[in-house]
């Protein structure tokens, strides 16, 4: 087991103002909140234009004087390979416009990856980890208070299907958290990071309270990969830390869970538990929601082209094509091999893995990894049930991979330097 209480980080960028520290937590925090919101609150203009961007804008136009590109770490390389092939795949297709529309994203993305990449390196570790903690606070109390006044607009009537009101998504008479998001999968995928950064860091109380929050969030989006993917960052956060804090953990959730299913059952007149085994209960029943068609149309479209595939961002033509209608495949992985082929799916697991492997490493080395470790298992596990090849998220998760490595690196030198 791992005692993760014990190590002190050192901020290889020690020379910044309190002041100067508090705006960039702001702005942090400001990027993160509109990063999460994304999905849900956008202009469509060809491409979705979304709040984080109007900020990258801002911040570009202040900061490209300075900008510098330090040297890349193999992960990374591996990373943005993918994505330049990704683009490149685009470039002969039965559809275009929809790769073309790839292309653009991808553009977008990749800049905003470097930009990122040097402006967390300007921000102390500290500060960056303030801005996770306010973010995944106000991102869930504001989910959860959206999903109650959608509630209470509907009269606490969940009867229906397809009903979207506030933060609240009727589904098959069930009452799904949409929060802040579009999608109660979107809404869990973001917050694995929240989750394993609270849970991790749980001998705050602060951090402890934050994680109970996110968990029954997540738990009302009545999600059964999502409530899976859940379980097992769980069971993985229960990993590190000392026994007292592992002991306090399972308490406190028992405990929160109790005293949400109490709340349930005297307003809405059911309990969340029954909820939840009620929602897995319907897995024959529905296939697991249309996903298993839809899982077995893509591998037919990739039975006909297995080596490059049927070109980045066509799934969705494709199927309305063959189905008569336009959907995700509802699996990052499969649509991967889909649509750029084997050679896609090759270069896209040797970024994961090496990633992945990189920050293993440097757990075992600097305990202040592991959190990262179990965010990117979770977004792995979340990813067999999204499509999200193209994430903002995903991209900002790597930004803090390279930036926490670098803080490893420092750490390690600090350590030198005590020894002699």
């Amino acid at each position: 087991m791992v005692d993760y209480k014990s190590d002190i980080t050192c901020d290889y960028n020690n020379n910044i103002s309190p002041r100067h520290s508090k705006k960039q937590i702001f702005f942090l925090t400001l990027m993160m909140l509109f990063l999460s919101i994304g999905s849900q609150f956008n202009v469509q203009i060809g491409l979705a234009f979304k709040p984080y961007m109007l900020l990258f804008l801002v911040l570009m136009i202040y900061y490209t004087p300075k900008m510098t590109i330090s040297k890349l770490l193999f992960c990374e390389v591996a990373f943005i390979g993918y994505y330049v092939y990704y683009d490149l795949r685009g470039v002969i297709t039965a559809y275009p416009a929809a790769s073309l529309r790839a292309i653009g994203a991808t553009f977008i993305l990749i800049v905003f990856y470097f930009f990122c990449r040097y402006w967390l390196n300007r921000i102390r570790w500290r500060d960056i980890e303030w801005a996770i903690i306010i973010s995944g606070f106000v991102f869930n109390i504001l989910s959860f208070a959206y999903y109650v006044m959608g509630l209470v607009n509907l009269g606490f009537n969940m009867h229906g299907n397809g009903i979207r009101e506030m933060g609240v998504m009727i589904d098959r008479n069930f009452a799904r958290l949409l929060g802040l998001t579009n999608d109660p999968n979107i809404f869990v995928f973001i917050n694995m990071l929240f989750i394993a950064y609270f849970l991790t860091h749980r001998e705050k109380w602060w951090n402890l309270l934050g994680g109970f929050i996110a968990i029954l969030c997540v738990m009302l989006t009545l999600s059964r990969g999502a409530i899976i993917s859940l379980v097992i960052v769980l069971v993985l956060c229960l990993l590190v830390g000392s026994w007292k804090s592992k002991l306090l953990m399972i308490l406190g959730s028992v405990g929160f869970f109790l005293l949400a299913n109490f709340f349930f059952d005297q307003f809405m007149e059911v309990s969340l538990w029954e909820l939840m085994v009620e929602r897995f209960g319907t897995v024959g029943e529905d296939g697991g929601s249309g996903r298993f068609d839809i899982w077995t149309d893509g591998f037919a479209y990739f039975m006909d082209k297995p080596l490059f595939g049927i070109g980045s961002f066509n799934f969705q033509a494709y199927h309305s094509f063959e189905a008569g209608k336009a959907i995700f495949m509802h699996n990052s992985f499969l649509e991967i091999l889909v649509e750029t082929g084997i050679v896609g799916m090759m270069l896209y697991v040797t970024a994961i893995v090496a990633i992945l492997w990189a920050l293993i490493k440097a757990a075992l080395v600097d305990r202040e990894q592991w959190w990262l470790v179990i965010a990117l298992i979770g977004y792995l596990s979340m990813m067999t049930s999204l499509s999200l090849i193209l994430n903002e998220i995903f991209f900002f998760f790597f930004v803090l991979v390279a930036r926490s490595l670098k803080e490893k690196e420092a750490n390690i030198e600090r350590r030198k330097g005590w020894k002699t």
